[in-house]
C-alpha cells in the first residue's frame, strides 16, 4: 500500500434489488428472446435488447423519464443494469428513444408469445382460467405526429370514454389478461384511445388461444364481453367464459319484476371475512339463484345475491335520496326570483338536480302554478273616486316533490343482487364454483392499479405514438416480473409455512409481499471499493440482515450477487 494517504480513495456502487430482479430476467431468456428479436448492429454502442432491459429496470425500482436514465443509473453497479464501463456515458435520452423506435418495429406479437410461452414453463403457471380487463393510460400531450412509423401503423392517442375521470385528455387502451395462478401476465394489447371494450374481446381471445394452445380455457371478462356476437364466437369455437350481464338487458329488468311476485329460494355459496375491517369478525355472505330464463342467447344466467353489495346498495340510495331532498329544499326559495321565474327554467332546474343524484326513479314531482292579481290604475294622475283600475293576473310557478315509497320499497326489495352469464352448464360448474371463479376478477383490478401507481404508467413523456405504443411492451415485462417476484415468494411462505414476514416499517408483519416491498428492502444495500492509486486494494459489502437472507431464499436467489 502506498504511504500517500492522498492516494488512498473509497468509491460506492448501490446494488439494490438488482440481483433479484435479475435473477428473473434471466430464468424467463429475455436478454436472449430480446436479442433475438432486436438485433444488434455492429455500429450500436448501446444495443436495443440492453436498453429495453434497462428500461424495465428501472420502472420496477425507480421510474424516471427517459430523459433522466442516464442519472438514474450512475449510482448503480453497471454491471448489474447491463451497461459495460464505456456504454454509460452514451446512455441518453435520444438513444433510447431509437432503442423504443426499434422495439416498435419489431415482431412485438412473437416476442411476446415467446415471453409468455417460456415464463409459462418455466413457472408452470396454470392457464385453465384467465381473467381480462383494461384500463386507460391518459396523455396530456397534443399527439398530432403522423399515425404512421416506417409504414407501420402506431396506436392513436385521442379522446374516449376515459377510465381516470379525464374526458378533456387523449388517451389508449391498455388490455391486460392475467392467469389466476398469481395474477400473472399472459397477455397485453394496446388499442385505439376511442375503442370501446365490447370490441376487444374476440381479437383477445384469438391470442389467448394460440398462448394457452388450447380453446377450452375459462376466459372471464366484464360486462363489455356481453354482446351476441363476441359470445357466440367463443362458445362456437370451443371456449367457456364468465362475465357479468349488463344492468341494461331485458332479462334483468324480467328477473327483478318477476322476483317480487315468486317466492326465490337463495342458495348458500359462500361466506369470506370483511377485508377493510379482518379483525371485526364481519362476513360477506353471497347467496345464488340460478334464473328460470336463459339470456336471449339461450346462455345460463345465475343471480347472485351478496350481504356487501346489498348494505351498499342502501346506504347509496339513502344518500342518493337524502342529498335530493336537501338540494330541493335549497333550490325552493330561489324559485320566483331571478332566472327562476319561467317553468322551463324551473323544469330545467329540478331535473338537473335529479340527473346529478341518479334520483328520479324514487321521486313524484309536478310543477304548480298560482296566480297572482294586482290591480294597476289606468291612466296617469294622483287615484281619486273616480279612478279606475285594471285586474292583471300572473302565473307564480314553482314545484312540489315527494319521495315515492313504493318505488323505494320495490327498488330495495333487488338490492345486492348482480346477474352472471356463462355457456358453462351447472353440470359441468356449480353456482358456488362459477362465483369464485369470477370473484378472482378484482386480482387484475389490482394489476392495473400497480400499472399506474407502483410502476407509475402516467404521465407519459413520449412525444410520438409510436413510441408510446412500443413503451407500453416495456411495461408490459415490468408487470409481469413484478407478478412473478410476488408469485414466488408468496408460494415459497405457503409451501414453507411462513404466515407472514416483518416487510413494513417498525418491523410490522406482513401476510402478502409484494414486489415493491421487496425492492424498498434491498434499496440500502452497496457496495465499497477502496482503492491506492488506482489499484483495488480491498471491497466492502454491506452485510445482509437475517429477513434479507431470508427473502432471498424464498426466490431462490444466491447471496453471492450481494457480495
Amino acid at each position: 500500500m502506498s504511504k500517500d494517504p492522498d492516494s488512498l480513495k473509497l468509491a460506492w456502487a448501490t446494488i439494490g434489488a438488482l440481483p433479484i430482479i435479475n435473477h428473473f430476467i434471466a430464468r424467463i431468456g429475455l436478454p436472449e428472446l430480446l436479442a433475438q428479436f432486436l438485433p444488434a448492429s455492429t455500429s450500436q454502442k448501446l444495443p436495443t435488447a440492453e436498453a429495453i432491459l434497462l428500461f424495465v429496470r428501472n420502472i420496477l425500482i425507480e421510474r424516471q423519464a427517459l430523459y433522466r436514465l442516464s442519472e438514474w443509473a450512475a449510482p448503480y453497479e453497471p454491471s448489474l443494469i447491463g451497461l459495460g464501463t464505456a456504454q454509460a456515458s452514451v446512455l441518453n435520452d435520444d438513444r433510447v428513444g431509437r432503442s423504443l423506435d426499434a422495439l416498435f418495429l419489431a415482431d412485438r406479437a412473437s416476442l411476446l408469445t415467446a415471453v409468455v410461452l417460456k415464463t409459462i414453463t418455466e413457472f408452470g403457471i396454470e392457464t385453465s382460467e384467465l381473467h381480462n380487463d383494461s384500463t386507460t393510460v391518459t396523455v396530456t400531450g397534443q399527439y398530432h405526429a403522423p399515425r404512421h412509423y416506417r409504414g407501420k401503423p402506431a396506436v392513436w392517442l385521442t379522446q374516449g370514454w376515459n377510465k381516470d375521470y379525464r374526458p378533456d385528455l387523449k388517451q389508449l387502451l391498455f388490455s391486460l389478461t392475467v392467469s389466476r395462478d398469481g395474477a400473472v401476465p399472459i397477455h397485453y394489447k394496446s388499442f385505439d384511445g376511442n375503442t370501446t371494450d365490447d370490441k376487444t374481446h374476440i381479437q383477445i381471445w384469438e391470442s389467448l388461444r394460440r398462448i394457452a394452445n388450447r380453446s377450452d380455457f375459462i376466459y372471464v371478462a366484464d360486462s363489455k364481453l356481453c354482446t351476441r356476437e363476441q359470445m357466440h364466437y367463443l362458445a362456437k369455437e370451443g371456449g367457456r367464459f364468465i362475465c357479468v350481464l349488463p344492468e341494461t338487458r331485458k332479462e334483468c329488468a324480467w328477473f327483478k319484476n318477476w322476483i317480487r311476485s315468486n317466492r326465490v329460494e337463495w342458495k348458500w355459496l359462500l361466506r369470506r371475512p370483511e377485508h377493510h375491517r379482518p379483525d371485526s369478525g364481519a362476513k360477506h355472505v353471497y347467496w345464488g339463484f340460478e334464473s328460470p330464463l336463459p339470456s336471449e342467447e339461450g346462455f345460463r344466467i345465475l343471480w347472485v345475491l351478496s350481504s356487501q353489495k346489498r348494505d351498499q346498495d342502501a346506504e347509496r340510495r339513502q344518500r342518493q335520496i337524502q342529498n335530493t331532498i336537501e338540494a330541493l329544499a335549497n333550490l325552493k326559495p330561489r324559485v320566483g326570483r331571478g332566472k327562476l321565474r319561467s317553468k322551463e327554467r324551473i323544469t330545467a332546474a329540478v331535473e338537473g338536480i335529479f340527473t346529478k343524484y341518479g334520483s328520479a326513479h324514487w321521486f313524484d314531482w309536478k310543477i304548480t302554478v298560482q296566480e297572482q292579481t294586482s290591480y294597476l290604475q289606468k291612466g296617469k294622475g294622483r287615484p281619486g273616486k273616480n279612478t279606475q283600475y285594471v285586474r292583471q293576473v300572473r302565473n307564480s310557478w314553482s314545484f312540489e316533490a315527494m319521495p315515492n315509497e313504493g318505488r323505494i320499497q320495490a327498488e330495495a326489495a333487488v338490492d345486492g343482487m348482480f346477474p352472471l352469464i356463462s355457456n358453462i352448464g351447472a353440470e359441468q360448474l356449480g353456482p358456488r364454483e362459477l362465483l369464485l371463479k369470477y370473484k378472482y376478477q378484482p386480482y387484475i383490478e389490482k394489476r392495473h392499479q400497480q400499472f399506474k401507481t407502483v410502476l407509475e404508467a402516467a404521465p407519459v413523456w413520449l412525444k410520438l405514438p409510436h413510441r408510446v405504443e412500443a413503451l407500453m411492451f416495456v411495461y408490459f415485462l415490468a408487470l409481469l416480473l413484478n407478478a412473478l417476484i410476488e408469485r414466488e415468494l408468496r408460494k415459497a411462505m405457503q409451501e414453507q409455512g411462513i404466515r407472514s414476514l416483518p416487510l413494513y416499517p417498525e418491523e410490522r408483519r406482513c401476510r402478502y409481499p409484494t414486489t415493491a416491498r421487496v425492492i424498498s428492502l434491498f434499496s440500502d444495500q452497496r457496495r465499497h471499493v477502496l482503492s491506492d492509486a488506482g489499484k483495488e486494494v480491498k471491497v466492502f459489502t454491506e452485510p445482509l440482515s437475517e429477513l434479507k437472507q431470508t427473502v432471498l431464499r424464498l426466490l431462490g436467489v444466491s447471496s453471492h450477487w450481494f457480495r
